[in-house]
């Protein structure tokens, strides 16, 4: 049993049609270790539950895990009562830039510097662009910054790994729903060659219960032959 949200795509969804990264990582898990694969719902945005508080409760472990603290809600205190995997993905800040625009190939930051990015207040990546005396933009949430971006009062946007999704299916369309329109920022993309850098990057991993050890092995085991990087690359791109 796994705890998942049942409307946050990219990540879940309980639906079957198009369940999102998290789950198909856990039916990938849930097949090489021979168990049946259960979920608990829990949504986010109304229960926020504790991770450790679920994993007690609720369900064996949890997917799409970040285990850099400044990442996770919940500080330090998490790393005393869960155990992690070993990573088996990673995520972070990726770069938005309007798609008229034609910019080399952008591997830093440090070279839009002088040049407006916004950001999503309240993120990490807003306090590390301040910190860093980038020409930071702040918005109220990922969709303003994108809404910002399309009307061309910031030249770039420094958004969570579901941008990519948002640019696509837009925040109504957690479902799947078909869209009137084929893209929801069809003057939006995702700058090529550009991968998160330190301080905008964290790995991600399977929660399971302190002291679970056999358990937290076998789930190694599985992410050494199964969650491969090709396998999960495959994964993430089918949900932008």
């Amino acid at each position: 049993t796994i705890c998942a949200d049942p409307d946050n795509l990219p990540y879940s969804s309980s639906d079957p049609k198009l369940p999102g990264i998290d789950i198909e990582a856990a039916q990938l898990l849930a097949e090489a270790l021979g168990v049946t694969l259960k979920f608990h719902w829990i949504d986010t945005l109304t229960e926020n539950p504790l991770l450790d508080l679920s994993l007690r409760k609720h369900c064996d472990c949890a997917l799409g895990i970040t285990i850099e603290e400044r990442a996770m809600e919940e500080g330090i205190e998490v790393g005393k009562r869960v155990d992690y995997s070993t990573p088996y993905a990673g995520t972070g800040y990726i770069l938005v830039a309007q798609a008229r625009q034609q910019p080399t190939t952008i591997k830093k930051l440090e070279g839009i510097k002088t040049q407006a990015i916004g950001a999503e207040a309240g993120s990490v990546a807003g306090d590390v662009l301040k910190r860093k005396g980038y020409n930071r933009r702040l918005y109220p949430s990922q969709v303003a910054v994108l809404n910002a971006l399309g009307q061309g009062q910031i030249a770039y946007a420094v958004l969570w790994a579901n941008a990519g999704w948002l640019i696509e299916k837009g925040p109504l369309n957690a479902k799947g729903n078909a869209n009137s329109v084929d893209r929801v920022y069809p003057n939006l993309k995702l700058v090529d060659g550009y991968a998160p850098e330190p301080g905008f990057r964290w790995n991600v991993a399977v929660a399971v219960r302190k002291g679970d050890e056999d358990f937290k092995n076998a789930i190694n085991a599985v992410i050494q032959e199964k969650l491969t990087g090709e396998q999960m690359k495959k994964i993430c791109e089918k949900y932008q």
